[in-house]
């Protein structure tokens, strides 16, 4: 084995070690963690707005750097080697080469589908969040389950994929595929539940270590826009509302609404995943 594969393998390795210890360590944490807050003035709702969106935006570039950008590529390395002579030097559906182990297509595979993705995933996850069961581990499963049903299906996991024709055997990579969204689903939302209940809040002056402080540093992906946009209007939203919104959408009957709606999409998005898994391994 060459040196560049033993790299890969140790470092992707290590990324999904520490993403499940996270994912295990927090599993029980509530995903609103911190009390309903309400604002008498939009200045305070807006900060406290701030707040969350920075604890998700650290969130999914945590999980999704450590499970889908490091776990992604060692199961591209993994489904590389089981996949025999046949497959190697063939070109994937990203246009990469089987086998070929490249800086720039690592950093690319990294940025876009290891961190962008995660980014856009988070605000679907900021619509949903209150409709979720209130567990992170749980939270999480039905996240990935979600994601899964979604882009899952439109792309790594989509039947007209060119590379459940170069790679096999096709169950271990539908399962690595399937494997790599819940560990994302289930370490993004014990980090979120984790820094909503730790990261302080705009001057209050409490101590706080420096991955809770770092949240904030996050907010620097607001400048991309399709990123911006979003945050603008929940923050926005929270400003306008004086933080009263999260109180009306805590009032019965909408939480339990919420929660059937998600229950059933989540229902739909894991026919979504067997149907796609099924047509590939019959293929």
């Amino acid at each position: 084995m060459s040196w560049d594969n033993v790299i890969l393998s140790v470092v992707g390795g290590s990324g999904v070690i520490v993403a499940a210890v996270m994912a295990w360590r927090w599993r029980r944490s509530p995903i609103l963690a911190s009390p309903t807050i309400e604002m008498s003035t939009p200045r305070g709702a807006s900060l406290e707005a701030i707040r969350t969106v920075a604890c998700l935006l650290a969130a999914a570039v945590i999980a999704g750097l450590l499970s889908v950008g490091l776990g992604g590529r060692l199961v591209m390395r993994v489904l590389a080697a089981t996949s025999g002579a046949r497959a190697q030097g063939q070109l994937t559906e990203a246009g990469e080469t089987v086998g070929e182990i490249t800086f720039s297509g690592s950093l690319g595979f990294i940025l876009f589908v290891g961190v962008l993705l995660p980014l856009a995933a988070s605000f679907a996850f900021l619509i949903l969040r209150r409709a979720l069961p209130g567990t992170a581990w749980v939270a999480g499963l039905i996240f990935g389950v979600l994601m899964l049903g979604t882009l899952g299906v439109a792309d790594p996991l989509a039947p007209d994929n060119i590379d459940f024709v170069i790679l096999s055997p096709l169950w271990l990579a539908v399962a690595l595929v399937a494997a790599t969204a819940l560990l994302f689903g289930v370490t993004f939302t014990a980090l979120v539940a984790r820094l909503d209940a730790t990261v302080p809040r705009f001057g209050d002056g409490s101590h706080a270590s420096l991955l809770q402080r770092s949240a904030y540093g996050f907010l620097v992906f607001l400048l991309i826009p399709f990123l911006a946009v979003p945050a603008a209007v929940y923050i926005g939203t929270r400003a306008i509302s004086h933080g009263r919104a999260g109180a009306y959408l805590s009032r019965p009957p909408i939480p339990r609404i919420g929660q059937a709606a998600v229950l059933l999409g989540a229902a739909v998005a894991l026919g979504f995943v067997i149907n796609a898994g099924a047509a590939v391994l019959g293929s």
